[in-house]
């Protein structure tokens, strides 16, 4: 049984009392004295100064061990796993790397775990709303408090007295991301990590103080915490990681939607939609990479060979690597550019049937990963617009690869890296920020409540405008 973090960090922290939970008992209530708790954090940097390849490209090597050595020598007294883990995540976060990350092991989740989730417990109250976060405002998405009166799209000025420009940065430091791009960790916040991290910082469940404000007057509310109902395992289906139709009346405009890359081994891959593509001789497509968090790259490149008019690689070759001086400097990246030939990158050939005309692709700070590097190398066909907001994946590097894992010894947390560097895009300036689009696309809260699409109304104008452009 595999919970999404959201759902499980959600459920159990802070509610673990007189439960029969076993991983979760340990990981929330069991004490370690801090000279094992300092085996945890050695073991983490250690591993990372090893076998991380790009881990002093948006942090230098002096920071990020003060970053360590400051956590060593402000632990005096026992901690539980979660309490290290919050402290943790903030140093690994710094680090720039969206593929690093510190986990609960779901693997451990027992039986007698997931029954305890199921039990009602006592929440914390900041879970009573859902929340959006736009540059330093916050505003309530979704009213789960028993005040019925408090409108969508209330904008929360403060919490307990700390502004909520504040709060914003101060929860972004838990927030793991590509570089310097801020739209991964803001989509983060606005689907369910907002909450979570304050949890992180603030565990206390005492009531809330909020001073909101609506219509343009201010007020103080009280939100406190309730029981409420624990986790369920019967949940929705999911919809599809790929979705297909035709537009408009015309049948010129194909509107693509790719949720995910997670397609599997069984998956059939993209052939029927690019065939009924071309069957019907539509001049327009819509791809959407929009909350794309990415998947097997195999499917990513799938895509990509159905748009090219000719062979292409899908990342930079050695070669090219060796003529950036920033990079081939680094005694990691030298070592494995080196190890590296010509043959072992593999060329995207065109597929039998491939798109020609007028290409739109959505983004947004939930591009990541794999959709993001597909955006990147899109980006460079003449037939193609970018629309939306920066890819929270980064424009010119990821550190991905084979995925590592290790569990820590002492607090049985889970380390997850990448130690295989991948570049693409434009390796002259390693900036640290997401593939921008062509046409930037900025909402207003009122373009979210009014559930306004301003990427597909920005396109769907310009293909009545223009037509299909070659």
């Amino acid at each position: 049984m595999k919970l999404s973090a959201l759902v499980f960090l959600l459920l159990f922290f802070g509610t673990m009392v007189g439960s029969n939970a076993q991983y979760l008992d340990q990981i929330t209530k069991q004490m370690h004295q801090p000279s094992d708790l300092k085996k945890d954090i050695d073991l983490v940097q250690n591993t990372l100064e090893r076998e991380h390849p790009n881990l002093y490209l948006y942090i230098s090597k002096k920071a990020l061990e003060n970053k360590f050595d400051s956590l060593r020598n402000s632990i005096d007294k026992p901690l539980t796993s979660v309490a290290l883990y919050v402290n943790l995540l903030h140093i690994i976060s710094s680090i720039g790397d969206g593929h690093l990350n510190l986990e609960i092991d779901y693997s451990k989740i027992t039986p007698q775990d997931v029954a305890f989730l199921k039990i009602p417990a006592l929440q914390h109250p900041i879970y009573q709303f859902s929340y959006f976060v736009t540059g330093k405002q916050l505003f309530i998405m979704k009213n789960l408090s028993a005040d019925s009166t408090i409108a969508k799209g209330t904008e929360i000025i403060s919490i307990n007295n700390l502004p909520a420009g504040r709060l914003i940065d101060s929860l972004n430091g838990y927030i793991t991301g590509d570089g310097y791009s801020t739209t991964y960790r803001k989509h983060l916040m606005n689907n369910g990590v907002f909450a979570e991290r304050y949890r992180f910082l603030f565990p206390e469940k005492d009531p809330l103080t909020m001073v909101i404000k609506s219509s343009g007057s201010s007020k103080e509310i009280k939100i406190a915490p309730r029981r409420e109902k624990g986790y369920d395992s019967i949940g929705g289906v999911k919809p599809p990681t790929a979705e297909y139709k035709i537009l408009t009346a015309d049948s010129n405009v194909a509107y693509f939607k790719v949720r995910s890359f997670y397609n599997g081994n069984d998956y059939v891959g993209y052939q029927g939609i690019f065939h009924d593509i071309e069957r019907r001789k539509l001049k327009t497509l819509i791809i959407d990479l929009r909350g794309n968090m990415g998947g097997e790259l195999i499917w990513a490149a799938r895509i990509y060979s159905h748009l090219l008019d000719s062979p292409r690689y899908f990342f930079r070759l050695p070669e090219e690597i060796k003529m950036q001086k920033k990079l081939y400097d680094d005694q990691k990246i030298r070592n494995w550019v080196d190890k590296l030939r010509k043959s072992d990158y593999e060329k995207i050939h065109p597929y039998t049937f491939t798109f020609k005309g007028k290409i739109y692709v959505l983004i947004d700070g939930g591009s990541f990963s794999s959709s993001s590097i597909l955006s990147a190398n899109l980006k460079n066909l003449k037939n193609v617009t970018l629309v939306g907001e920066e890819t929270g994946g980064s424009k010119n590097v990821v550190t991905a690869g084979v995925q590592n894992s290790l569990t820590l010894p002492v607090t049985q947390l889970l380390l997850r890296y990448g130690n295989g560097p991948a570049f693409y895009g434009d390796l002259t300036t390693i900036d640290g920020r997401g593939v921008m689009p062509d046409v930037p696309i900025t909402y207003r809260i009122e373009d979210y409540l009014a559930g306004k699409d301003l990427e597909m109304d920005w396109v769907l104008k310009d293909v009545a405008k223009n037509g299909a452009r070659p």
